[in-house]
């Protein structure tokens, strides 16, 4: 019987017919195994694993039938003994395998004996079957074939017979796996021989072939053919054996099709580990490279380990007892009578110098540790090399988690040329020059491959499934199609393992070794987005099945397993967990078939409304904590407006009305962090507020009127401001509620005031003060946001002296409540009301403290402002060239941020460029503006500091 390069049973010779692909592979587990009873349920779930338990039963059932049939039409039964649990092929001298000859070789087989056996090896075992269990025997078997044809050409180099040498060592080449041990053996036959233009051409032909995978040859190689072709090493007539070939570390490493992509500083960093740590363990979810980055580091410290570097592939195992016996096969060591196979294994390593390579542990995690701890603690020379989705938790592990790819920020605006630099872009420009040779990087497409690598995560797997995909259609359709990526990111590369051909099956596998509690936990973080805290997932997922109590201990085993992150925020001091993308659509699509999307999602609006409501007093302080917070959740506050204005055609009106509520209320607690830091949302919000179901007369309503109010006159939308304030004014004082009834006349009157209508302004403004004193610590801060604006309307009608008492007053009462944000607008206001009375250095201070406090709370268009300020400084000083600078850095960052100044803001800074523009010559301010147009923020800020200090 022939498994090795086909599929041919025969008896007597003539063919045996087993008609199906199945029965085939059953055969072939089977005779591989002969002597080893298989339980029926082990074969039904290693032979047919996405199908249905009972399905796969059946199909067993089929597959032994045509097995038995063709077997019977042999006379050959005998072999095959069948009963209800298991089943099993007898171990014989009546039949012939070649894989078993192979496999009776040992370290004392004669060059002789090694020809006939290796004679026999025809090519891979059992090409064209893609069996998870194949692929691990394939490698197998050919890491003991490698083996011995090693050692074949170094017993024919030692014997003097350079023929067949030539032979044997064209016949391994000719197999596909480009074995450097062949061409040393041929380059030194060729020496032998005295046919110097052959070692050359030999050489050449090695360095080709591995130009294909992307590698170089050896440094053991190199020095070879510099030594032949020098002299230096000849061989000669008593013993040729080439030693540098028997010191090779032996090593079974699988050799990637594809090229290595990026990666170098982890390469680095791995090895560096495996030198350190006696067990190191490279975790991350499916996907995201692990096994990939374990074959380019083992194949770097091969030289480091003297006998040899072992990659077991434990993907295809499902019987965790037999770990074992996978490494021990690899390793090449026997079972002993009345021995356990560990410890066999422990003292045949303990003298060795050996770096083993568990690849794919997390199903097996128990069983893997057992074997890791037992074997590390006897063998002092050990070191293991392991992936899984979680680490092996024993003593003296290293975990190390396995990153995404490189990935540009969002928004970040790259040349074509320096995309390549990052890993993922790279790598999906690679992979789909292989799927479609004429594919380019270009202006045109640039765009949409950094989308669609950001929204795949930088995972790799999904990335090489994207690219395949430019096989059959554009980058713009690839990119529209994400939104289903479970079906776009399938594979047509036959040959890779079944949970790697799609994006679905990679995650499937992690899926499947959760338990249901851990499974429940998992669909319903799928309701956050672009992150969480730990309260926040015990708030909205603890319901029905799940306890508050039991979320802490859950939510540490999703991590544990990959499936979510964890990363410490170090100004927060808390840490924030997150899904990438993809998984959090497949967690998603779990939660849609568990029927509880709307359920979480009306939770998830509920608590951070809630928790808006119960942070906004801290809000208006300005420490950037709470601010920061918040922002980390921009996505979820977004989403969850979003979701308020869901309305269910079945479900009932007060429900609907209800969600309303939550979003206004929402967005009407975060007016000043809206303003700081997220004033795009003032789309959404407007969208909110237009719904019909939304026209309640609600204080919740109100309030997100108050919001958007505050929005328009920082956008400078004033008409529409007003009508949202006013109808905030009317509400307010239906429902008696004095608080937004004074920030109505607050942010009345800063529009009023922006729109020149001073008299007006001062009587909103007054007003609002007229209320703060009944409002306690609120009523301070309404009291000196309207003494702000107060002392702004003073300046523009130029009465200066009665301008800076109010603003002193406003300034001092917000350094008592350290109102960060509302400071930082208020001491630039006066600094500018002291730069037009000649007091410059009084007018820079003011100035200098704004930008620093608006640094500080994080106000981007606030420290945009303050650089405008400190340019209106630089003009009044006459430095005109380097104001001309600062506003041509100013006019990009605002068309940057798609944010405008505030109205006063803008008012100086048309003034100020107006002088620049006019009094400087044209070419000059070209050039500086130009200058000035190429900064970015903190250039800017830098700059504009170090100028007004000269």
């Amino acid at each position: 019987m022939r498994l090795l390069g086909r599929f041919d049973v025969r008896r007597a010779g003539k063919p045996i017919s087993i008609s199906s692909r199945p029965a085939q592979s059953l055969f072939a587990y089977l005779i591989l195994h002969a002597g080893t009873a298989h339980r029926r349920e082990k074969l039904a779930g290693m032979l047919w694993p996405d199908s249905l338990e009972e399905t796969a039963r059946d199909n067993l059932r089929h597959a032994l039938w045509r097995m038995r049939k063709a077997l019977e039409a042999a006379s050959s039964t005998r072999f095959l003994h069948a009963v209800d649990v298991a089943i099993s092929f007898k171990e014989s001298p009546d039949y012939w395998l070649d894989a078993a000859e192979l496999e009776k070789l040992n370290e004392h087989t004669s060059a002789d004996e090694l020809s006939a056996v290796l004679s026999e090896y025809q090519g891979e075992l059992l090409p064209g079957f893609y069996d998870e269990w194949v692929v691990l025997e394939r490698e197998h078997l050919y890491s003991i074939f490698e083996h011995h044809m090693a050692r074949l050409l170094s017993l024919l180099q030692a014997e003097q017979r350079w023929l067949d040498i030539l032979d044997w060592g064209e016949r391994w080449i000719k197999l596909g796996q480009k074995p450097e041990p062949a061409y040393r053996a041929l380059m030194t036959a060729h020496a032998a021989k005295g046919d110097m233009s052959k070692v050359a051409a030999t050489y050449e032909r090695c360095a080709k072939s591995l130009k294909e995978f992307g590698m170089e040859p050896s440094e053991q190689t190199k020095e070879l053919y510099k030594n032949l072709k020098s002299g230096k090493e000849v061989p000669k007539a008593v013993s040729v054996e080439a030693k540098p070939i028997a010191k090779v570390p032996s090593s079974n490493i699988p050799v990637p099709l594809t090229s290595f992509i990026g990666r170098q500083k982890e390469l680095q960093e791995i090895a560096k580990l495996v030198s350190s740590s006696r067990l190191v363990t490279l975790t991350g979810p499916g996907g995201v490279g692990k096994t990939r980055l374990a074959i380019q580091t083992s194949n770097k410290l091969v030289s480091k380990f003297k006998d040899g570097v072992w990659w077991i592939n434990l993907v295809a195992l499902k019987d965790a007892s037999l770990v074992p016996q996978s490494v021990a096969k690899v390793v090449n060591i026997g079972e002993v009578p009345n021995q356990p196979l560990i410890e066999t294994l422990a003292r045949n390593l303990q003298s060795r110098q050996i770096l083993l390579v568990l690849d794919n542990c997390e199903h097996l995690i128990s069983a893997c540790a057992q074997l890791a701890d037992y074997l590390l603690g006897t063998c002092k020379n050990l070191r293991i090399l392991a992936t899984s989705r979680e680490a092996l938790d024993i003593l003296g592990e290293t975990a190390w988690a396995v990153p995404s790819l490189a990935l540009p920020k969002a928004k970040e605006s790259l040349s074509v040329k320096s995309l390549n630099q990052f890993e993922s872009i790279h790598l999906f420009k690679d992979r789909a020059m292989l799927a479609q040779p004429r594919f380019e990087l270009t202006d045109q497409n640039a765009k949409l491959v950094v989308q669609i690598c950001q929204r795949l995560s930088g995972m790799p797997l999904a990335i090489e499934l994207a690219a395949a995909r430019t096989k059959m259609m554009m980058v713009e359709e690839i990119a529209k199609r994400l939104d289903d990526r479970f079906s776009l990111l399938t594979s047509g590369n036959r040959a890779a393992l079944p949970r790697h051909q799609t994006l679905r099956a990679a995650i499937d596998w992690s899926y499947g070794l959760l338990n249901d509690p851990e499974r429940i936990l998992f669909r319903r973080l799928a309701a956050f987005i672009g992150g969480f805290t730990l309260d926040a997932a015990e708030a909205v997922c603890s319901f029905g099945e799940l306890r508050r109590d039991q979320v802490f201990d859950l939510l540490g085993r999703l991590v544990d397993k990959s499936l979510v992150i964890a990363e410490p925020t170090s100004t927060l001091n808390e840490t924030r967990y997150f899904l990438l993308e993809t998984i959090r659509e497949y967690a998603r699509e779990k939660l849609l078939e568990a029927a509880e999307e709307d359920f979480m999602r009306d939770l998830h609006l509920e608590f951070f409304a809630n928790f808006a409501e119960r942070i906004e007093p801290l809000l208006f302080d300005g420490h950037a904590t709470w601010n920061d917070r918040l922002y980390l959740d921009i996505e979820n506050i977004e989403a969850a407006l979003q979701w308020s204005m869901i309305h269910r055609n079945n479900e009932p009106v007060h429900q609907s009305a209800k969600r309303v509520q939550f979003g206004l209320s929402l967005v009407g607690a975060l007016s000043w962090f809206l303003v700081t830091r997220a004033p795009h949302e003032l789309a959404l919000l407007k969208q909110a507020l237009a719904q019909p179901i939304a026209a309640q007369k609600t204080l919740a309503r109100a309030k997100a009127l108050n919001t958007a109010g505050f929005l328009d006159w920082t956008a400078r939308y004033l008409d529409e401001g007003r009508a949202f304030l006013e109808e905030a004014l009317s509400i307010g004082r239906k429902l008696k509620n004095t608080l937004t009834v004074a920030w109505s006349h607050a942010y009345l009157g800063a529009i009023a005031d922006f729109q020149g209508d001073y008299a007006r302004a001062n009587l909103f403004l007054e007003q609002a003060i007229s209320l703060s004193p009944e409002l306690g610590e609120w009523g301070k801060l309404v009291s000196a946001f309207a003494l702000t604006l107060q002392g702004d309307t003073l300046t523009q009608q130029a009465n200066l002296l009665r301008a800076r008492g109010v603003f002193e007053n406003s300034i001092s009462l917000l350094r008592e409540l350290e109102s960060k944000n509302w400071l930082a607008y208020a001491v630039r206001l006066f600094g500018y009301l002291e730069l037009r009375e000649g007091n410059y250095d009084r007018s820079l201070a003011y100035f200098k403290e704004s930008l620093w406090l608006n640094r500080e709370v994080g106000h981007h268009v606030g420290k945009i402002a303050g650089i405008t300020s400190i340019a209106a400084y630089l003009v009044a000083r006459s430095q005109l060239v380097s104001a001309a600078k600062l506003f041509g850095a100013v006019d990009a960052l605002v068309e940057a941020a798609n944010t405008p100044l505030v109205a006063t803001d803008r008012m100086e800074y048309e003034h100020y460029f107006a002088e620049v523009h006019n009094q400087l010559d044209g070419a000059a301010f070209a050039k500086a503006w130009g200058d000035g147009h190429a900064m970015i923020l903190e250039q800017a800020i830098e700059f504009a500091l170090k100028e007004a200090d000269m």
